[in-house]
Order: C-alpha cells, then structure tokens, then sequence
C-alpha cells in the first residue's frame, strides 16, 4: 500500500495534506465521523456503531460542541444513543472546554459525564505516527441507562479520497459556504472490544467509513439554530464486489426544497479510483413518523414529521439499481436539529452482477410542511402493494397522481380547496383499503389536514 505514508495529498490543495488534514487546521467548524459494522468472535452476533465529534468555533468567540455514539443491534433492530452538548447558556466565552482537537494530525478527544472519549492515530513503538491507522475509545449510556462502550483500532485499505471527485477536489458547498473541504476513507477494518449491557465481546468489523468535513467560517454562518434553511439526505453504502459510495442530496429548504451542488455520488472503486456523477435518483418508497422519543434540541416546527425510509438508488452512469432496507426502524439521535441514522441492507444490480450490501442512511430533511406531506401521502400510496385495492380501483398509480392534483391547489395558495379534495376525492379511495394500508394512510392525510388548517 504505497499510499499509506505521510505525508499524503489529495490533488494540489494544501489543506489536503495528510496528517495535517486529520486535525484542526484553523477552521470554524470541523466534524469528524465513523460508522461500522461489528460482529462478536465468541457469538457471531451482529452490532454497528457511529460516532460524531462535531467542533464549532463560533467566529472564534463562541464554542459549541456535542459528541453523539450510538451502537445498533442488527439482530433485533434495537439501538441505544448517546449525545452530550458542550453549548453555553447564556452564550459566553470560556477557557475550558469537553472537546480537544490538536493541530498536525488526528488527536480529537470529548471529556463527557460517561468517560473520554478518543478518536487519535495510532503510534508505533519508536513513538512515530503509523499512518491511517487509528484507535477509538467511546463512551455513553442508552436511554435505559445501560452503559455502552467500544474500543476498537481501525485499520485502512482505501487511501482518502475526495468528495466529488476529480472535478471539486473535495472541496463543496455546504449550508450555502463555498469552500467546505470533504473527503472520506471507506473499506475501514476493527478490532477491538465493545460493551453494552449484559453484552460484553471481542468484535472484528468492516464496512467502516471515515467522514471529515470543516469550513473557515461557522457552518451555520447562513442558516439559523433550527437549520431551518437547509438539510440533507447522506447513504454510504458498501458493496459486496468492493464498491463503497457516498451519495449526498443537500436541499434548498425555502426554495421547495431545490437540490444545491454538489449533490451527486461519489464512489471508491476496489482499484482505489474514485469517481463522481451528479446523475442521482432516489425513489422514496416509505415513510416513517417521528415517534418524537428523541428530541432535537431545537426544534423545526410543531406538528408531524415524516422522514424517508425504504429507497431506490439508481446510478446511470455505474449501470446501478438498489433496494434499501432499513434495519433499524427509527433510528434517531439528540442532536442541535432533527438527525437520523441508522444502518441499512440492500440488494440488486451492477451492471449484469447481482450486488449486496449494507450501509447507513442519515436524515436531516424532515417532511413536515404541506406541500412536503402531500408527496409523503403521494409516494406511500403509489407504493403500496396491488394486493391492498379492491378489484374495481384503478390502482395505486391513479389514486397517486390524484393525490398529486392536492398541489395544484397549494400553488394557488387555496388551502381551503385543497382540504376539500382530500375529503371528497382522495378519502373516500383510501377508506376502500385494506386495513393495514388504509391506517397508514389515514394518518398520514389526517396529518396533511392539520398542517393545511394551521
């Protein structure tokens, strides 16, 4: 691996020199991230973790940080989340702080109330860096007061690559700031010990994945504490045949959720060549309500919200077509706003080659607002299976683009008539449904009413 040695550049840019990149480079903001898969050596059994150390210099004034870990039982679809703030109220400057990032390499740490936390590269016995190659130690404790804790070295087999590939260099917009570095590490390797509740084993995992992101101002520069103006949809996936891929949508949430570049796929082939296409399409086959047991602390709006689900995935120019499934139900987490991930299962096709993989599917674009939760009916509805209409309906596909027509009142801002379509054309379908689909889809028009009456 002739990659792996320091120093390490990505293109011509010098905030892309490795170690250097791996640590705090003067930036406002600056995240780091990893996710994997575990599996116990004694048992067999199945967990997947992610961690988030999220630094914020406030026009280095104000810091506000948090740290969330999270470990997920692939088994039975439970999972445990830990979040800790380091946010001063009321807003002041301070001379200590719970996170620590060092300058020149990856040396990040967390004091929280349940142990500290590290992410920091490992050293040989001569005391130098080895290069990417790296150690965890993470703490916290799920919402039955279980501990949880992981420490596990991480080993590379792909160097970092950029995101967006050759022609952005790793370097996008993000929440409206040109100039945000990103650039991921994927095929990351574990071995180590995790712990959470009577559970306690020896694990090996793959399917790991290194995301690091940082702007020169605050990330929020343009957007306020809700992140009301702009939010994201991210799925890493890693593929049986040695294809991992990052596909990242980032919406415009005032301008009806228009898509900002780059909003693409970015893959790691099992070459170590990275590629990138902005030709993305994701077909939202479900829909999951909040269940509000996990809170942001600062909330986008009141009432119902919906977040995406099951998907398709198809990438033309890769010949590829996937199928998502979840394998944690609602997996969210206590961040400044709404955020969901969790891991997921997919299947289907690259180029000829039947594909398997698994990966994670995070969520900050909530579907809340009226014109949002009608495509959440529309798509649930065109989605559900034949077997739930009776004999005489014309269909899933018809009874979609009617509820589709609720729109063209909205344009014209008559939310009056619209709440009159729903009850005289729209309901009257559903409430021929068979039970299951027609309970789905009864709360999700009953929360479309709502929203339309506010």
């Amino acid at each position: 691996m002739t990659w792996k040695a320091y120093p390490y550049r990505i293109g011509d840019d010098p905030e892309l020199t490795f170690p250097a990149a791996e640590g705090d480079q003067g930036a406002e903001s600056n995240t780091y991230y990893v996710a994997g898969r575990l599996r116990g050596r004694a048992t067999g059994h199945e967990w997947a973790f992610l961690v988030i150390f999220a630094y914020n210099d406030v026009r280095h004034w104000l810091r506000a940080d948090f740290y969330t870990f999270a470990l997920f039982d692939l088994a039975t679809g439970e999972y445990g989340t830990y979040s800790e703030f380091d946010l001063p109220s009321p807003a002041r400057w301070r001379r200590a702080y719970k996170l620590q990032v060092a300058p020149g390499r990856l040396d990040v740490s967390f004091a929280s109330a349940c142990g500290s936390n590290v992410w920091t590269t490992r050293r040989g016995a001569d005391g130098a860096l080895i290069p990417f190659s790296y150690r965890v130690a993470l703490h916290g404790r799920d919402a039955a007061g279980r501990p949880m804790q992981l420490d596990l070295d991480l080993e590379t087999h792909k160097p970092p690559l950029p995101v967006g590939g050759p022609e952005l260099g790793g370097v996008k917009t993000c929440m409206g700031q040109y100039g945000t570095h990103s650039y991921f590490q994927s095929d990351v390797r574990f071995h180590g010990e995790l712990a959470w509740g009577s559970a306690h084993e020896e694990v090996d995992g793959d399917c790991g994945w290194i995301d690091r992101q940082w702007t020169l101002r605050y990330l929020g520069v343009y957007s306020d504490r809700k992140g009301s103006r702009y939010r994201h949809e991210w799925r890493q996936l890693h593929l049986d045949n040695g294809t991992e891929m990052s596909v990242w949508l980032h919406y415009d949430r005032p301008r009806g959720n228009r898509l900002i570049p780059f909003s693409g796929a970015t893959a790691a082939a099992p070459d170590h060549e990275v590629l990138a296409t902005t030709e993305v399409s994701v077909d939202r086959l479900s829909f999951v309500r909040d269940p509000e047991l996990v809170k942001p602390r600062y909330a986008l709006s009141k009432g119902a919200k919906y977040f995406a689900d099951r998907y398709r995935l198809r990438i033309p120019a890769w010949d590829l077509d996937l199928i998502s499934e979840p394998l944690v139900a609602a997996p969210a987490h206590q961040l400044p706003i709404e955020y969901w991930s969790g891991p997921t299962r997919m299947s289907g096709t690259m180029g000829t080659a039947r594909v398997r993989g698994f990966g994670f599917h995070e969520r900050t674009r909530a579907f809340c607002r009226d014109f949002e939760l009608v495509e959440v009916l529309r798509q649930s509805v065109r989605h559900q299976p034949e077997s739930a209409f009776p004999a005489d309906s014309p269909g899933a596909l018809a009874l979609a683009n009617q509820v589709w027509e609720v729109d063209a009142f909205l344009s014209h801002r008559d939310r009056a008539g619209a709440r009159r379509y729903l009850e005289q054309r729209v309901l009257p379908q559903i409430e021929r449904l068979d039970a299951d689909a027609r309970r789905h889809l009864l709360r999700i028009l009953v929360d479309l009413e709502t929203a339309l009456a506010r």
